[in-house]
């Protein structure tokens, strides 16, 4: 985490961990961090697992240099993949079930893509903490910090304003395909001005700005304008610009030659992109269940298996791209600052910054099962005003010891550099793995989940503690600097790696198929043809008003009473709302695709006591079918016709 002691700067002779135990290890705890960020999603979430992979594969190296950097690699590399939790992937996996070879291969080359996007990013922040200079990395985070206290600053202003943030939120679903428009424009104007006020950082505002700036060109060219669009459209389009961030990146690690990052930037492109893939075809076989599966009934849910699967194999392909820097000695990285700093500022992100925006969704969900009869106030407190009076005092007590440790102050930490990095990754991941105990009350269901979520956790730490009083090795004359073309891919292996692109995924597409059979998927999706989901979703976006009932679809249409709403909203966030006038009766339905119908998930009124259900929506010359459960209907169809867009 800091300065090592005297121990931990001898040079011991020794051999690092092997491969397979290297990747293990990294394989494990990303992939307990993988389930996690399931349970918070976005952003933030992903931090999680990224920080976790980052700890682990320092730890695991077996080099007292890349001890020394576990708390750097662990910042660097979650600020990286943050950039894909805005990502949708686990939508694509739909489009893998249908049955269809067009839409098969487009979901898997998708998937490949956004894997891509993903681990690529990350690949490069973390190449850059494990071979760049401790001042070259200040140079990039003073810049950063900078920007995030705008971040910070927005997020208390929209905390403060729900209606401003209401609307900011609406603009961006209408106007701006649900993207990070808002973080690309704060991080334009926060490096700009950084730009300007702090030559001495100028380096690392440029690089913020280049990327920032290749967020607007990439997601302006390709959605905005082009019209290109991966996701649903209930979830965000921000894949053009995180691609116009990795090209920067990319760019960016050539022009300072630093080879070694560079290359693990590549591989990993390639190498989480397939891992994505590979993951979906082995979430396919848990829910089709072929053969010997068949009737086999899973002990967890298969989208909790998807999580851990996506993470494990992700963290074993950048454990086996980096360990090749490891095996072939790259030269350590020059501790030319105090190393405090910017340790402090990590551990400060883990265990300050990320609770208090991932630990608020769990609270919140709980606090939502509570019953509207307990009253679980005290001393006039509501609940969440208690849990956030309990966050307080935790970060508080985090941020003094931080403030000890900065003034030299080491006695409650471990002496060695390993020590301190294992405790950092040990607490980062009982942590998190304790407060998804807060997501739901107890009961069968979720003592399972939690146990997706433990199992790994706890093999994970097995494996990270058995790393303690391992003999280290510290890189000598022999090691190889990050500039050497020894590191860059030759053209061999880049044929190499396209061949397995264009190889993998139409083996796997194919194996789809034939895992698939004649089996019945019941969240299967089209991409392409007369069916395909935009085209459903498109026309059924708007206002349909009520204009009768029917026996059934296409008969002909009779008076229907007594109904509360006249008209219903279908809006691109899938929210449904019953509207009487110029009033919103009710806002607590959705719709959704499953069995390549939309359906509506009709929630019945407060007091009413039968229970939620789902029901399909037909389409019949241009009118809309519900089989609506409402006494008014007895039995028939509720018909709507669409009202002109204003």
């Amino acid at each position: 985490m800091v300065q090592g002691m005297s121990a931990d700067s001898r040079p011991t002779a020794g051999p690092v961990s092997g491969r397979f135990r290297f990747c293990l290890t990294a394989a494990a705890a990303m992939g307990y961090g993988w389930v996690y960020r399931g349970t918070v999603g976005h952003e933030y979430g992903a931090m999680v697992p990224a920080a976790l992979l980052g700890l682990t594969l320092c730890l695991a190296s077996g080099r007292t240099d890349w001890h020394r950097r576990s708390a750097v690699a662990a910042l660097f590399a979650a600020i990286g993949w943050s950039w894909g939790g805005s990502l949708s992937y686990m939508e694509q996996t739909f489009y893998v079930l249908s049955g269809s070879l067009p839409d098969v291969l487009y979901g898997y080359a998708v998937l490949f893509f956004l894997g891509a996007l993903w681990t690529g990013c990350g690949c490069a922040l973390l190449g850059m903490a494990l071979t760049e200079s401790r001042s070259h990395l200040e140079t990039l985070m003073r810049p950063f910090v900078f920007v995030c206290g705008l971040y910070g600053a927005a997020f208390v202003y929209f905390l403060l304003n729900p209606d401003v943030f209401e609307a900011y939120e609406t603009l961006t679903v209408i106007h701006f395909h649900d993207g990070d428009w808002l973080s690309a424009t704060l991080t334009f104007i926060g490096a700009a001005l950084y730009v300007i006020g702090r030559p001495r950082d100028r380096h690392g505002a440029l690089l913020l700005l280049a990327g920032s700036t290749a967020w607007w060109i990439g997601y302006g060219l390709l959605t905005k304008l082009g019209g290109l669009r991966l996701a649903p459209l209930h979830r965000s389009e921000s894949w053009g610009g995180v691609l116009g961030v990795l090209v920067v990146l990319i760019l960016y690690l050539q022009r300072r030659n630093n080879q070694a990052a560079l290359r693990l930037c590549l591989d990993g492109c390639v190498g989480g992109g397939l891992s994505f893939v590979v993951a979906v075809v082995v979430h396919g076989v848990l829910v089709l269940k072929p053969g010997p599966l068949a009737g086999v009934t899973l002990p967890i849910p298969a989208w909790r298996c998807a999580e851990l699967i996506f993470g494990f194999l992700t963290g074993l392909c950048v454990a086996w791209c980096t360990f090749r820097l490891v095996r072939n000695r790259v030269t350590p990285p020059v501790e030319d600052s105090d190393r405090a700093r910017l340790d402090v500022l990590a551990v400060l992100v883990l265990f300050v910054v990320l609770p208090w925006i991932n630990v608020r969704r769990h609270t919140d969900r709980v606090l939502r099962t509570i019953p509207a009869t307990d009253d679980l106030s005290f001393l006039g407190l509501p609940a969440g005003t208690w849990y956030a009076a309990l966050g307080v005092v935790l970060s508080a007590a985090v941020v003094r010891m931080l403030w000890l440790y900065r003034r030299g102050d080491r006695s409650w930490v471990p002496a060695s550099a390993f020590g301190k990095g294992l405790w950092i990754a040990l607490l980062l991941i009982w942590s998190t793995a304790s407060v998804q105990l807060l997501d739901e009350q107890p009961s069968r269901r979720s003592l399972l989940e939690n146990l997706c979520v433990w199992l790994p956790a706890a093999v994970a730490t097995w494996l990270l503690t058995g790393f303690a009083g391992r003999r280290t090795a510290q890189a000598d004359g022999t090691a190889v600097p990050p500039e050497s073309p020894v590191w860059s891919a030759g053209r061999r292996r880049l044929v190499l790696s396209a061949a397995a692109v264009a190889v993998g995924i139409p083996a796997a597409a194919l194996l789809a198929l034939g895992i698939q059979g004649d089996a019945s998927v019941p969240r299967s999706r089209l991409r392409f043809g007369p069916n395909a989901w935009w085209r459903q979703t498109a026309r059924l976006q708007g206002v349909w008003r009520v204009i009768g009932s029917a026996e059934q679809p296409g008969a002909s249409t009779g008076p229907v009473d007594g109904l509360p709403f006249d008209r219903l909203e279908f809006t691109s966030r899938r929210k449904v709302y019953a509207l009487s006038g110029s009033d919103r009766t009710a806002d607590r339905h959705t719709w959704f695709l499953k069995n390549q119908f939309i359906w509506l998930h009709v929630v019945p009124d407060e007091g009413d006591t039968r229970p939620a259900v789902d029901i399909p929506i037909q389409f019949d010359q241009g009118k809309m079918y519900l089989a609506w459960p409402l006494p008014a209907l007895q039995g028939r169809w509720l018909v709507l016709e669409r009202e002109p867009d204003p």
